[in-house]
């Protein structure tokens, strides 16, 4: 079997991810530009169009997170993606925009983005020392607002350099058209407002034409 390459390829690249394939330091943890409670300056993507796509959205995830928390990470969801390319700390600018507008929902000319995996409200019960944060992730890979898991989370490998795996869908609808269904029940939901992970993959994966996969490395932080 061919092992997977690291970095930039002729279908999917970033400006941000070097010839060594590692993503430049203000993608994560080592450079806080937007001075977020965690680093949060997405890396801009360009890919060659998919066939059919009328729309695209995005994941990113590190699987190599298994080994310091049991399951990978995710760490940005977003659609409504209407070309192809993202640009630079989109993530960060969208969700900005949208708490400014002070919707509940997405607008058009914005990303729209789930949850990341640092999200603070979840079934299990509180473990930590700030009784106000929910979910089973150290506090300090746990967002302060329910809100700030809704955009980029940057990279953060605490044990040694992680691999990060980007995967772009080409999708045959637009965003608008997308739908996801609670527990079973026949009411459908739109991923226009804020979404979790499973929503994301229930909605696209009846649409997916086709899809591109970017893997680069970052360097442990600490």
């Amino acid at each position: 079997m061919k092992k997977y390459s690291i970095g930039n390829n002729s279908k999917i690249w970033s400006k941000m991810v070097g010839a060594d394939g590692y993503l430049a330091l203000h993608g994560g943890g080592h450079k806080n530009e937007n001075q977020t409670p965690f680093s949060s300056f997405s890396l801009d993507l360009s890919w060659e169009k998919i066939p059919n796509a009328k729309s695209y959205a995005v994941i990113v995830e590190d699987f190599d997170a298994a080994a310091v928390i049991g399951f990978s990470f995710i760490h940005w969801i977003a659609v409504n993606i209407k070309t192809n390319h993202i640009a630079e700390n989109q993530s960060y600018l969208d969700h900005n925009k949208w708490l400014e507008s002070k919707q509940s929902a997405y607008s058009e000319n914005l990303l729209w983005q789930g949850h990341n995996s640092s999200v603070n409200k979840t079934l299990v019960a509180n473990n930590k020392t700030n009784k106000d944060l929910g979910g089973i992730l150290p506090e300090a890979f746990t967002s302060t607002s329910l809100e700030n898991s809704l955009m980029y989370f940057g990279c953060y490998p605490p044990n040694a350099d992680h691999t990060y795996t980007v995967v772009v869908y080409g999708l045959d609808v637009d965003a608008s058209e997308l739908t996801y269904h609670k527990n079973h029940r026949t009411q459908k939901y739109h991923l226009n407002k804020p979404y979790y992970v499973g929503d994301f993959m229930q909605a696209i994966h009846k649409h997916v034409v086709g899809k591109h996969t970017l893997h680069f490395k970052y360097k442990k932080v600490g």
